[in-house]
């Protein structure tokens, strides 16, 4: 037959489970309201990343260390429990420009950004009307061919594009490429935004001492030909050191994205650039 508690053992059972509850309960309060408590921070409210990388072998790391690499079924990324900060993201493939971007995290919020990788060495065509094909040559119907010459006789100092829903506009303002998200009904996407509490509607894509000319939008970014140093492709992102890489460097070239192909003129010359 068990013996009952004596009245010290009572006190004490009821003393440890009265402490244990007002340690639980307020700690399991702290964690649903999305607290943890991270080395070198304290208890903070955590926050994520999101990353989009739609590429095939490509490494991801954060802060030097490595998360993975992309597979057919495996290109995007959710690192969770994060202490708001900057985290350094590097993603790299081999015959690629490499990515970076500092990255934000705020408190309870998610982080997002899409990954774009260029090649290192786009593979430029020339164009001709009629003749034969080669492997640096292309051969196009006269049809084709003038009506990517016709494409040229307009200016292209701005252009829109319509993306997720919405419109985004760029333009070239005192010979620097500027995009535009056109709605003020919505909340920009997080390539406008600094940090997720912070965005803008409008910012410099190239400003430096390359004098633009002309503008067109290209998958994630915009192309825009220079007086200087010839066609160049930028990432759109207001975020630190996104991607800008000269594709096409000789001075006075200009450049239109013709049914989703991205044409070179150069003087009286047509070309093509592709692998990108």
């Amino acid at each position: 037959m068990m013996r009952p508690l004596s009245p010290r053992r009572r006190r004490f059972y009821l003393f440890a489970l009265t402490a244990l509850f007002f340690i639980s309960v307020p700690a399991a309060l702290l964690y649903s309201s999305g607290y943890r408590y991270k080395s070198g921070f304290g208890l903070v409210k955590t926050g994520g990343i999101y990353l989009s990388v739609p590429y095939d072998d490509a490494v991801v790391s954060m802060n030097g260390e490595e998360i993975g690499t992309t597979r057919f079924l495996n290109k995007s990324f959710y690192i969770d429990d994060l202490a708001p900060s900057m985290y350094a993201v590097h993603v790299e493939r081999e015959g690629d420009h490499p990515w970076y971007r500092t990255l934000v995290v705020e408190p309870q919020l998610v982080t997002r950004a899409e990954v774009v990788l260029i090649p290192e060495s786009p593979e430029v065509i020339r164009l001709t009307r009629g003749g034969t094909t080669g492997s640096t040559t292309r051969s196009l119907s006269a049809t084709l061919y003038d009506s990517y010459l016709k494409a040229f006789a307009t200016a292209a100092t701005s252009t829109e594009i319509r993306k997720s829903g919405t419109t985004l506009a760029a333009t070239i303002v005192g010979g620097d490429v500027y995009v535009h998200w056109t709605d003020e009904e919505r909340v920009p996407q997080d390539n406008f935004c600094a940090k997720p509490s912070s965005c803008v509607q409008s910012f410099l894509v190239e400003d430096g001492p390359q004098n633009s000319y002309s503008v067109s939008f290209f998958g994630e970014g915009v192309v825009y030909a220079t007086r200087q140093g010839g066609i160049f492709f930028s990432e759109i992102d207001v975020r630190r050191t996104p991607v800008s890489v000269a594709l096409y460097p000789r001075a006075n070239a200009d450049v239109r994205v013709v049914d989703d192909r991205l044409i070179i003129k150069d003087g009286n010359a047509l070309y093509q650039i592709e692998s990108f």
